[in-house]
C-alpha cells in the first residue's frame, strides 16, 4: 500500500510504498475512505512540534472500513464502518470510568513500527495518511452504513476538538460570550459549538479575512482581524468589559497569553492548540487571583462513543456543519498541496479520499 511518510523535519512528506503487519490481538486494519488534513499534522514537519521518531507515519484525523480483524476483538467485523478516536478506550480506568475516554490510562502512548518500506521501520500510532492503517478496536468508534466516511472523518479530530472545547470542557452556557482564537478547521467548530451551546456573542479572531468570513457562515456574530487592530482591547469593547470564555486554538504561548487578558474576572481562557514542544506559557498572577482560570481541553474532552454518534445525528438534522468545512477534496499524492493550501489560509479543511 501508499503511505504519507515524514522523514525529517522541514521536509515535504513523501509517498511510499510500505508493507503493514496483519492485526495482532484486539486490533483491526482500516481501509481508509478519508483523511482530515490538520495543522496538528503540519507541525511535526515545521518544528512546531518534535516527532517521536522518524521516519514517521503521518495522518491522525479519519475513518474507514474494517477489512481485517484481529483475535479477541468484540463488537466489530470487516465491512464495519468506523471514526477513529485519537486515544484508545480502555472503558475500565479511573479516566474512562469519570467519563474521560480521551485521556485513557492504559492507552500506550508509545509508537510502534509495524509498517515498513525497504525493510526500514516506520515509527506510527495509527497514521490515516495511508490506503490502510492498523488501529486498536478499543480506537475505533463504530457507525451507521450510510455514513459518508469521506465526510465524517472531520469528526474524528477537528469537529470533536472544536465542538467539545466548548460544551464538554468549558460547559458555555446559554447568553455567556466567548473569543476564538484563531479560526481554521478547529476554530471554526470551536464558533459552531458556541452556537450549539446558545452563546450570546461569539467573537472570532484572525489575521486572515477568509477565516474570518467563514467564520460568520458557520455562526461567529462578531470579527477581529488582529493584524489590523489589538484584539484583547476590542473584545474588551464589544463585551463590555471581556469575555466569559476565550478558547486560544492556534498553538502559541503568546496568544494563550492574549485569550486570559481578554476574559473578565472569573472568565476562563481554554488552551485548545497545541504549544511548541519545550515552550512555556506564563500568565499575569494577578489574572488568576481575580478568579480566572487557564485549562486545556485535549481532544475536546471527548467521549467518543458518546459524542461520534450524537455528532452525526446533528449533521443528519442540518444542525453541524460539515460539508461547509470541506474546502476541498485531494489525493493522497497531493497531501503537500494540501498543507500549502492550508498555510496560504485558502481553505477551511482539505480532505485526502481514497480509491
Amino acid at each position: 500500500m501508499k503511505a504519507g511518510i515524514l522523514h525529517k523535519p522541514h521536509t515535504p512528506l513523501s509517498i511510499d510504498d510500505v508493507d503493514l503487519d496483519p492485526p495482532a490481538e484486539g486490533e483491526v486494519i482500516l481501509a481508509m475512505a478519508g483523511a482530515g488534513v490538520c495543522h496538528s499534522d503540519y507541525h511535526f514537519m515545521d518544528g512546531h512540534m518534535t516527532p517521536w521518531k522518524t521516519p514517521w507515519g503521518m495522518g491522525h484525523e479519519g475513518a474507514g472500513t474494517v477489512i481485517e480483524v484481529g483475535s479477541e476483538v468484540q463488537g466489530l467485523s470487516t465491512g464495519d464502518k468506523v471514526i477513529l478516536s485519537l486515544d484508545t478506550m480502555c472503558g475500565r480506568c479511573r479516566n474512562c470510568t469519570n467519563g474521560r475516554p480521551a485521556l485513557c490510562e492504559n492507552n500506550p502512548r508509545v509508537p510502534v513500527t509495524r509498517m515498513r518500506t525497504g525493510g526500514t521501520p516506520i515509527y506510527h500510532f495509527r497514521p490515516t495518511f495511508a490506503e490502510h492503517t492498523l488501529a486498536s478496536a478499543d480506537a475505533c468508534v463504530k457507525v451507521p452504513d450510510d455514513t459518508p466516511l469521506e465526510k465524517a472523518c472531520l469528526i474524528s479530530c477537528a469537529i470533536i476538538t472544536g465542538v467539545g472545547a466548548v460544551v464538554n470542557r468549558a460547559e458555555v452556557k446559554p447568553g455567556e460570550t466567548m473569543v476564538v482564537f484563531g479560526c481554521g478547521g478547529v476554530g471554526l467548530n470551536v464558533v459552531q459549538g458556541g452556537v450549539l451551546a446558545g452563546a450570546g456573542q461569539i467573537i472570532a479572531i484572525d489575521t486572515v479575512d477568509f477565516k474570518l468570513e467563514k467564520a460568520e457562515e458557520f455562526g461567529a456574530t462578531h470579527f477581529v482581524n488582529a493584524s489590523k487592530e489589538d484584539p484583547v482591547e476590542r473584545v474588551k469593547q464589544i463585551t463590555g468589559g471581556g469575555a466569559d470564555y476565550a478558547f486560544e486554538v492556534v498553538g502559541f504561548p503568546a496568544i494563550v497569553r492574549q485569550a486570559i487578558e481578554s476574559v473578565r474576572p472569573t472568565g476562563s481562557a481554554v488552551v485548545v492548540g497545541v504549544q511548541p514542544s519545550g515552550q512555556e506559557v506564563s500568565v499575569e498572577g494577578w489574572h488568576l487571583l481575580q478568579d480566572r482560570s487557564l485549562i486545556g481541553a485535549f481532544h475536546g474532552t471527548a467521549r467518543p462513543r458518546v459524542d461520534f454518534p450524537w455528532m452525526l445525528e446533528l449533521y443528519k438534522q442540518g444542525r453541524l456543519k460539515i460539508d461547509e468545512l470541506i474546502s476541498r477534496y485531494r489525493p493522497l499524492d497531493e497531501v503537500n498541496q494540501a498543507f500549502e493550501d492550508m498555510k496560504a489560509g485558502t481553505v477551511a479543511r482539505s480532505v485526502l479520499v481514497f480509491d
